[in-house]
């Protein structure tokens, strides 16, 4: 029985699942809309011991011609925003956490496969942590977890076939000084004062990168943030340490740690006692050597082929076939925030894509 996808969608965002949440609520709600399909639960547990569960669900053995992906956890949100996990439609939006990144998609997958009488090979691919380091689709990876030729990753898109991202790197830098009693601050050296000198030197290493252009993108270059500074212990101490976490996101075809080497140059050139710490470094999403599937969504969405700034589990899953897009309903600028929602319009017309999209592939 065909089932509208904002009334999927109404349940989805009522679960909870944000990332330190296991996702097993989710894939048990999916799972109950995949009968008849072959289900195998690839689970782990996360650093906490939280139960993490991906599934790989198939229509039948041998390649998928098609595989469907999407991830089933979202970022956290903020306690006073009542309508996070109790939906609500309002003026054709449907709002809520996950409602755009990416529930909505799911909701589409599972509307499409109700409407479609599926004959050949195909996957849908549920993913656990991704907003957390897209460890799930790393896990699936890593494990040969199928084989597809053509591959659609949910993210917000606005419903325009994406066939490039940016990779992500995140390191943390460790500035160390020497404590001593604020009245005699010669006994002492300053880890927050060096470390100014440290995020002034990030600064112009942001500047050499942008100075390296690739106009697909926008912005049209890797880009480079300090988001966090922790130092000190007291007012009255000269901060003995102090931590600036930074991230870039790598353009293709520039090497992921390229950026990592300018900031270590930048940094033996300061004289301060600080190290460069890369915690993660995502590649970036290249164009698929073939251009069938794009071409097919371009045509029948009626929307060019682009690109996306910010990472996705594309990166990690591409090399289990042989042309993977992004692709899906919503906006990311409304994403990670209260107030986040799809248009109910969109989810329509992307479960009109889907059941298209399925009928010419594995009908």
């Amino acid at each position: 029985m065909a089932i509208k996808a904002a009334d999927i969608l109404l349940d989805l965002v009522a679960i909870p699942s944000v990332s330190p949440m296991t996702n097993r609520p989710v894939i048990e709600y999916a799972e109950k809309h995949l009968g008849g399909w072959k289900i195998k639960r690839y689970p782990y547990r996360d650093a906490a011991g939280v139960e993490k569960i991906n599934v790989v669900a198939t229509t039948r053995p041998g390649v998928a011609e098609l595989a469907l992906v999407c991830h089933t956890d979202t970022v956290p949100y903020d306690a006073e925003w009542a309508e996070a996990v109790r939906p609500v439609i309002r003026g054709g939006k449907l709002y809520g956490r996950g409602s755009c990144d990416v529930k909505g998609f799911l909701a589409c997958v599972l509307a499409a496969i109700s409407k479609v009488n599926v004959r050949k090979p195909m996957a849908i691919v549920l993913t656990a942590d991704e907003e957390v380091g897209c460890v799930g689709a790393k896990f699936l990876a890593r494990k040969k977890a199928l084989r597809a030729r053509k591959m659609i990753i949910g993210e917000p898109t606005g419903l325009r076939p994406v066939t490039a991202g940016k990779g992500y790197a995140l390191a943390e830098i460790v500035v160390r000084g020497k404590e001593a009693h604020s009245a005699f601050p010669s006994r002492g050296r300053s880890a927050i004062f060096d470390a100014a000198r440290v995020i002034t030197a990030l600064e112009r290493v942001a500047k050499k990168l942008a100075a390296k252009k690739n106009r697909a993108f926008d912005p049209p270059f890797t880009t480079l943030n300090v988001g966090l500074i922790q130092g000190g212990t007291a007012k009255n101490i000269i901060a003995g340490e102090c931590r600036i976490t930074v991230e870039w996101r790598p353009v293709p075809g520039q090497a992921g740690d390229s950026a990592a080497d300018l900031i270590r140059e930048a940094l033996a050139g300061l004289r301060v006692d600080a190290m460069l710490d890369v915690k993660r470094l995502d590649p970036a999403f290249d164009p698929s050597a073939t251009r069938d599937l794009v071409m097919m969504v371009e045509s029948l969405t009626q929307r060019s082929a682009t690109t996306v700034s910010f990472g996705t589990e594309a990166a990690h899953l591409s090399g289990l076939t042989s042309e993977a897009i992004v692709f899906g309903p919503g906006d990311m600028t409304v994403a990670h925030k209260s107030g986040e929602f799809v248009p109910v319009e969109e989810l329509n017309e992307c479960v009109g894509y889907l059941v298209e999209l399925i009928g010419r592939l594995c009908g």
